[in-house]
Order: structure tokens, then C-alpha cells, then sequence
């Protein structure tokens, strides 16, 4: 009788502990001994304690990765959203939001009253000075440049206007949408 209700809750231990692993060398001895135990109705209890550990390999996947932010030193910033992951796609929907640059380079000069500005020619934008009947600064390529203003829509005639000569330039030009306009008061460069 006794040997009759053991033998299931043994069964069923045993199914428990090989369920609780993937790994098919879960079933230890000691577990086979103790449904052993179970089914020749001894009195006799044995304990398994099986102690599994797991290892973080990377984050799981329903846990994305955040982008990486702007460096430190260069900057560039769309309200308080880091803009450079941005300026790959079409920013029109953006229009007039502010524009803040810290440390940015000055990648290619676009007139005598403009540049693009970011990490390199696949990540740039163009900035325009609003002069204000003042002189342009003096811009090198190389430089770095602090700023605030704010996006504007690009139009197709403003392509030359911009400075956008090159094809490339018109390119990312086009696929933007926007330049920044910067009154040249707001512009520091170091």
C-alpha cells in the first residue's frame, strides 16, 4: 500500500528535477537511487539538491540596446534628443525645432557663411549663418563649433544657395530635408 502512493510521488519528483535543466546529465545518481528507494517500499528517504547557475552572456533579447550617445565633445543635439542617429533619414517632420551643437567638427565649408557640421561625411548636417548684414566668420575646415538654431526646410532652388555643391552634398541634402540656421551671433568657434 505504502509502496503504491510512493512510487508515483517519486515518479513525479523525478520528472521535476529533469525539467528544471535542459542539460541531459541532469539526472544524478542520487535521483535514480531515490526512485529506486521509492518503488521497493523501503522506509528510507533520499534528498537530491541540485544547484544550477546561470552566466550573463549579453543582454536577453527583449532588452534593446540603447544607442550610443553623442561624445562628450561633440555633440548634437535635437531638443534633448541625440541627433546624430537622425541624420540618415528625412527630418522634415522636425521643422522648426532647435538645434544645438557642442564641440561639433566642421566637416566641409558650404559658402563663406556655411558648413557641415558632425563626425565625418556620412554624419553631417548643414548649417547656414544668418549674418545680419555682419561679416561671416572665418570658418576652416577642422574647426570646432559651438551653436543654437534651429531646422529649416530645404527647397529645391536653395541647393546652390546652401552651398551644396557637390553631389553628395545635395544628396544628403535632398534626403534631410532641413539645414540648421544659426544667427551668427549664436555661433562660437574654437
Amino acid at each position: 500500500m505504502i509502496a503504491r502512493r510512493l512510487a508515483p510521488l517519486a515518479l513525479v519528483a523525478l520528472l521535476a528535477a529533469s525539467c528544471g535543466d535542459n542539460d541531459k546529465k541532469s539526472a544524478t545518481p542520487a535521483t535514480t537511487a531515490a526512485a529506486t528507494t521509492a518503488t521497493t517500499a523501503t522506509t528510507t528517504t533520499t534528498t537530491t539538491t541540485t544547484t544550477t547557475s546561470t552566466v550573463s552572456t549579453g543582454p536577453s533579447g527583449t532588452t534593446p540596446l540603447p544607442a550610443k550617445p553623442s561624445t562628450k565633445g561633440n555633440r548634437l543635439l535635437l531638443g534633448k534628443r541625440d541627433l546624430y542617429p537622425l541624420l540618415a533619414s528625412n527630418l522634415r517632420p522636425y521643422v522648426p525645432d532647435q538645434v544645438r551643437g557642442k564641440s561639433v567638427s566642421i566637416v566641409q565649408l558650404a559658402g563663406s557663411d556655411g558648413f557641415w557640421a558632425g563626425r565625418n561625411a556620412k554624419q553631417r548636417i548643414l548649417v547656414k549663418l544668418n549674418l545680419k548684414g555682419g561679416d561671416a566668420p572665418r570658418l576652416e575646415k577642422g574647426q570646432q563649433a559651438d551653436f543654437v538654431g534651429h531646422l529649416v526646410q530645404a527647397q529645391a532652388q536653395d541647393k546652390s544657395q546652401l552651398g551644396a555643391k557637390a553631389k553628395t552634398a545635395q544628396a544628403m541634402l535632398q534626403n534631410q530635408g532641413v539645414y540648421v540656421l544659426v544667427s551668427a551671433g549664436d555661433l562660437k568657434l574654437h
